[in-house]
């Protein structure tokens, strides 16, 4: 049999599709409809000799509209100032994207491992946002939700109970604007807690420029901290870094949080995030705004995230959260999931956005997302 055959036959496909109903609603632009299909195929070689090859490969079709009319999710004032340069609130959405998600090599030598290619490089444990990921991008417009890989070369080495070192270097074609990253972490087992220190050096572009609103391309170099274990009963995180900018004042960023599981099985979570690279309180700019779409940026210097998740049945759960600011806006999500076969899954949540009109979640906006996928 030709040696191409063989690497054929060991290679496992496996991978979903899904497909994403998005309905927004806002009394200055009426309804918006997102109609997008995606389907996503995983590639796995086994392990042989401590070699091991994955892959995933993300084609995406937007069915509807391929454009977003921002004027419902902006405050008033944002959009006023974006017409007076002539920039209309809407941004592009692709018809249809075809993209290499992840792709690499592991190398397995004992405790040590080496992976080269596209790949996840995040960190941290918080939930509504991660301070220490600085190598990925997240377009909140995109209903696919997924962050995508990062050509980079990384390097982990393990050793008793959590212990690990992990090194990065992400090569761009300008040498000079490779990032980098470095972390060490370990289990300290007399008070029961997960410790890691974290540096990076990579190029930013998620900051806008507040007078040609393009991004601003400048050298980041971070120093963060992350904690996650039990105190009275609750488990509890901390994730945040300091950040030495090359363009913009220096900042802090910081997510603290705790959960706890009830005996009939009610989960509660908070978190809360402090921004200190935002304006302290509204009304915000428009440049952080649109560093908010295009990168995910968090708009304001605090929110608050709070939940619930319950089990109703055996294969339906629900949920409500709630993100609010001490501007005085906030947005409700609630959330119910249901396993509708043994490979299928429905997802149906919604948002709404009430209070301060000019805050971070700006008041009148109303979203439905159904989200049904079939795994294979």
């Amino acid at each position: 049999m030709p040696s191409g055959q063989l690497v054929a036959q060991e290679v496992d496909i496996t991978g979903y599709v899904e497909h994403t109903l998005q309905i927004d609603y806002a009394a200055d632009v009426n309804e918006q409809l997102i109609d997008a299909t995606k389907l996503r195929l995983d590639f796995t070689n086994g392990s042989l000799g401590g070699l091991e090859f994955r892959a995933n490969i993300n084609m995406i079709v937007n069915h509807g509209t391929v454009e977003y009319d921002a004027r419902g999710y902006l405050p008033e004032e944002v959009v006023a100032d974006l017409a007076s340069f002539g920039i209309p609130p809407v941004f592009p959405l692709e018809r249809q994207r075809t993209y290499l998600d992840n792709a690499f090599i592991s190398w397995d030598i004992g405790p040590a491992r080496l992976r080269a290619g596209k790949q996840q490089l995040a960190w941290g444990p918080g939930y509504s946002f991660n301070p220490t990921d600085l190598f990925h991008r997240k377009n909140i417009l995109d209903p696919t939700y997924e962050k995508e890989g990062v050509a980079a070369l990384r390097f982990d080495l393990t050793w008793g109970l959590g212990g690990r070192f992990t090194a990065i270097a992400s090569p761009r074609e300008d040498f000079g604007a490779s990032g980098y990253a470095m972390r060490l972490g370990t289990h300290i087992s007399s008070v029961g807690y997960d410790v890691a220190v974290t540096l990076h050096q990579v190029e930013d572009s998620t900051s806008v420029s507040s007078t040609t609103f393009l991004p601003i391309m400048q050298r980041r170099r971070a120093a963060g901290l992350e904690l996650s274990g039990e105190l009275l009963g609750l488990g509890v995180w901390f994730e945040g870094n300091f950040n030495s900018m090359e363009l913009e004042e220096d900042f802090t960023r910081a997510v603290m949080g705790f959960d706890y599981t009830f005996e009939s099985g009610l989960y509660f979570m908070a978190e809360g995030l402090y921004n200190g690279r935002a304006e302290a309180g509204s009304p915000y700019p428009t440049h952080d705004w649109l560093a908010n779409l295009m990168f995910g940026e968090p708009v304001g210097s605090w929110w608050i995230l709070s939940g619930l998740r319950q089990d109703i049945s055996e294969l339906t759960s629900g949920s409500m959260y709630l993100f609010a600011s001490p501007d005085g806006s906030l947005m409700v999500n609630p959330r119910l999931d249901i396993s509708i076969a043994q490979n299928a899954d429905l997802v149906v949540f919604g948002g709404v956005t009430v209070g301060n009109e000019s805050g971070s979640f700006p008041s009148g906006l109303y979203s439905l997302i159904a989200r049904a996928t079939v795994y294979f």
